[in-house]
């Protein structure tokens, strides 16, 4: 008789023993160790043919959807297409959709009342939406596509000056943002303005004077973590003592500079006063000077402003700026430019006509920039460009009619003025052979306000997604 091998199944197949006598499945054994060897194999061989894989830069496409935000506030929505084409744009408000026809060169008005909107472009729409948004007294409040990262700096958190925080997500998903606080003496702490959660399609409306009551001018770097937001301030100042008071859309600086051109300063004897914020963590200075129509220069008694390390600092320019509109020689200042040993962020805000009115750095232009204007008394100032160049600057009533066209000689060190129809409503900036940046300054009967023009958005970024090694 014979007897059972028993390195062997019923079924014929070969097992392996194990030193403990437990037996291991080819199979199983197989199992393990074919992932394995699949790992080394691709470590040691690349995927691409041999070639050595480095990071790609996005890929820069048209647009096929956008939107801009337009914050709560404000009264009517202007929107406008610098795409050349026709058709339709949605506008939604809340849980109100709208239809809005645009079309080249027209500014079509929608009334949402204060609620905070959402314009959104689709197809050859897409690209170069632009909208505004203004009130009474004059006040101009950001809409923008949402950006990742901003600073608003002069912000107040006290009785005399409050701000708003607001942030609209324009999405489904629901985002987050992480909001880092300087004042006077250094970071704040600011446990409620970190990880703010806003839900898809909402607003959060954070008042700084409860959230974080304090008396300093304070620097708000907003920085979004999850999601989009688009982030904006509302500025309100009392000031008691004399009776005045304001309100305006502070807008954002893109980023912490060395040198800040803040232009549209306005005429008048108000009061007027610039915030600095040292974002670095070393200590710096500042010199300011004054920009004319003619030229930059430093304007007597304006000492070098110390800026301690990631702090607030608040230069009184009332008198400066009033006895240099007086001398007359190099023409009355109509900006500010701030350069710095550190890099550092800037706001300008004074009182015109007994109404706030806040101008801060806004991006140069390297193409053609537009706004949409409220009603009102309106000039255009360019300045900070880097060469001698040519703007060719083209203003249009709400249906379209070209009102003006006028080229425009720049220089660096200068910042012409030019004035606009008053019945313009859409102004254009186009820059050849140099950078520009533009602002335009409206004052009417109730106060004044700054108008950035900027470039409209007209394409996005893909990622270069392939697959490989990590």
């Amino acid at each position: 008789m014979s007897v059972p091998d028993p390195s062997r199944t019923t079924a014929g197949t070969r097992t392996a023993r194990t030193p403990g006598g437990r037996r291991l499945d080819v199979t199983t054994l197989l199992a393990v160790l074919l992932p394995l060897l699949a790992v080394a194999v691709a470590l040691v061989v690349r995927t691409d043919g041999g070639a050595e894989r480095t990071g790609a830069a996005a890929e820069e496409v048209p647009l096929t959807r956008a939107s801009v935000v337009c914050p709560g506030g404000g009264s009517d929505v202007l929107v406008t297409s610098t795409s050349g084409a026709d058709g339709t744009v949605q506008v939604r408000a809340g849980d109100e959709d709208r239809d809005v026809e645009v079309g080249p060169g027209r500014v079509a008005e929608v009334d949402l009342g204060e609620r905070p909107a959402v314009v959104t472009g689709e197809g050859d729409l897409a690209p170069g939406l632009v909208a505004g948004r203004f009130s009474s007294p004059l006040a101009s409040f950001d809409c923008r596509a949402p950006v990742f990262d901003q600073w608003f700096t002069g912000v107040g958190a006290g009785a005399r000056h409050q701000s708003v925080l607001q942030l609209v997500n324009p999405d489904e998903g629901r985002a987050v943002v992480d909001v880092e606080v300087l004042g006077a003496e250094g970071e704040v702490d600011a446990p409620g303005l970190r990880g703010i959660a806003v839900p898809g399609g909402q607003t959060r409306a954070l008042p700084l004077a409860e959230v974080l009551p304090r008396r300093d001018e304070l620097a708000l770097h907003v920085t979004v973590v999850r999601g989009r937001v688009a982030a904006s301030v509302r500025d309100t100042v009392r000031d008691l003592g004399r009776g005045r008071s304001g309100d305006d859309g502070l807008a954002s600086q893109s980023a912490p500079a060395a040198t800040n051109l803040l232009l549209g300063v306005p005429s008048g004897t108000g009061p007027r006063s610039l915030v600095l914020a040292n974002t670095a963590e070393s200590e710096g200075r500042a010199s300011i000077s004054f920009v004319t129509g003619r030229s930059t220069f430093a304007p007597a008694g304006l000492e070098a402003v110390e800026l301690p390390p990631r702090s607030t600092v608040v230069v009184p320019l009332t008198q400066p700026l009033a006895q240099a509109a007086t001398d007359g020689e190099a023409g009355r200042p109509v900006g500010l430019q701030v350069e710095s040993t550190v890099p550092a962020t800037a706001a300008l805000s004074g009182f015109v006509r007994g109404d706030l009115a806040t101008a801060v750095p806004v991006d140069p232009l390297a193409g053609s920039g537009t706004a949409v204007l409220p009603a009102g008394d309106k000039t255009l100032v360019l300045g900070g460009s880097g060469s001698p160049g040519v703007v060719t600057v083209t203003a249009r009533d709400a249906d379209g009619r070209q009102l003006a066209e006028e080229r425009v000689e720049v220089a660096a060190g200068r910042a012409p003025s030019i004035e606009l129809p008053g019945a313009a409503r859409l102004v254009t900036v186009a820059a050849a052979r140099t950078t520009v940046q533009a602002v335009v300054l409206v004052v009417g009967d109730g106060g004044a306000t700054v108008v950035r023009v900027r470039e409209p958005v007209t394409t996005g970024l893909v990622p270069d997604v392939r697959v490989g090694l990590p």
